[in-house]
């Protein structure tokens, strides 16, 4: 049974800022129930290649010792073959040449012979070329095509990434709702997603997918950074409009604490997943309570009249369906995604990159000239609470804008601990 250690003593619906009022749920497991996930532990010991394909009998490797059916997936144009070809050369050579799991494209029209050839002679895994349904890539007939002209216009004029591309929109919407949908999904489980013209740092000497699989892990994410709040104005009302209407979706043990800003009123402090890095379940994504959360951003119009992106969309889903525990923070692995850089620590030896600070990438997404209000900590630490938000005696965060500093160099540990 679960066994709540806050309670309510109303009976008004659940909404999304009382989730951040409540302690998490423990559950009190029967004797008999299955042994509690130790992902620590999973990792020290399978963290040597136990599960690697056997290059002298590759196919029988694959088919046996209950491989899950996962694959790496990309949505890619025929134009990005270059920067796709960067991103497949580092991860197979980084891991998959160790492990062969599919690699799955995605456009929104067919693949050239030129880019088919191209990719399969980068991998000795088995690549497909899937094209996007038109009714997946289109302007849905509730949208109001002159309000969206006008919403291109302006989110150009103020200088919001992309949001002036029409392609954009219909990228984000996919990759927020669509890209689990697609029939040649159906028979996979888990995904890793991949972007063209990225970079991976280091050797990854263990099987992600049996990592997340054999833990109960719904999402695995790189980088957690602040977004530009002005893609997205209405998205945290309707977040909070969502969950009040729907509160029996809501996960038991959902957290949406680290994700409100107690200086400004318990708004969303617009911290996200990097999204163009993840690896997840496709199956979460499938469930009840996604499925109807998307719906309802998309009824309303916010990829289009707005820029509403993936990266907030599955946070906050991935927040209110998964508890925390189900979430993993691949610090291990290192990424590059145009200007946000991720390099662990204490991997010497495994890694090309210079270790990065565990804030480096907290507002790089975020212009100069936009007024958003940035939180009191960053989004990372948000995230894993506790003693990551412990400040040193005698810092001040004025004091240290005295001196020129941006007011998040005050943390005990400095993020080299993990």
């Amino acid at each position: 049974m679960l066994t709540p250690l806050a309670t309510r003593h109303d009976s008004r619906p659940l909404t999304v800022h009382d989730l951040s009022a409540f302690r998490p749920l423990r559950a009190t497991l029967p004797a008999t129930s299955k042994k509690i996930p130790d992902p620590i532990r999973w990792l020290e010991e399978n963290s040597n290649n136990t599960y690697a394909v056997s290059r002298s009998l590759p196919q029988i490797s694959l088919l046996g010792r209950n491989r899950p059916r996962a694959a790496l997936i990309s949505l890619v144009r025929n134009s990005e073959l270059e920067g796709m070809m960067q991103s497949m050369r580092q991860l197979e050579f980084r891991w998959n040449r160790k492990y062969q799991y599919p690699w799955i494209f995605f456009n929104d029209e067919p693949f050239t012979e030129e880019f088919k050839t191209s990719t399969r002679n980068l991998t000795s895994a088995k690549c497909y070329y899937e094209v996007v349904p038109r009714e997946h890539w289109s302007l849905p007939e509730w949208i109001d095509e002159g309000r969206f002209m006008n919403s291109l216009e302006y989110l150009g004029t103020i200088g919001v990434g992309k949001g002036w591309m029409v392609s954009y929109h219909h990228m984000c919407r996919w990759n927020s709702g669509f890209f689990y949908k697609h029939p040649f999904l159906k028979n996979y489980d888990w995904y890793w997603r991949v972007e063209p013209d990225v970079h991976y740092f280091c050797d990854i000497d263990y099987d992600v997918f049996r990592f997340m699989r054999d833990n109960n892990m719904k999402y695995g994410f790189n980088m957690n950074i602040l977004d530009d709040a002005r893609s997205f104005p209405s998205l945290w009302t309707r977040t909070m409009a969502f969950a009040t209407a729907h509160s029996h979706l809501i996960h038991p043990e959902a957290d949406l604490g680290w994700l409100l800003e107690p200086t400004n009123g318990n708004e969303y402090n617009n911290c996200q997943f990097f999204s163009n890095f993840e690896i997840g379940s496709l199956n979460f994504w499938r469930g009840e309570g996604n499925e109807a959360y998307f719906n309802w951003l998309d009824k309303a119009g916010g990829f289009y009249y707005e820029r509403f992106g993936d990266a907030p969309v599955h946070t906050l889903s991935v927040a209110m369906f998964a508890p925390k525990s189900e979430i993993w923070f691949f610090r291990d692995i290192g990424y590059q995604h145009d200007i946000n850089h991720h390099c662990p620590p204490h991997r010497e030896g495994k890694c090309s990159c210079q270790p990065t600070s565990m804030d480096e990438n907290f507002y790089k997404l975020v212009p100069l000239e936009s007024p958003q209000r940035k939180p009191a900590d960053t989004c990372i630490r948000q995230f894993l609470g506790g003693e990551w938000l412990k400040k040193r005696e005698g810092w001040t965060v004025e004091g240290e804008k005295a001196f020129g500093g941006d007011g998040y160099h005050g943390y005990e540990l400095l993020g080299d601990e993990l």
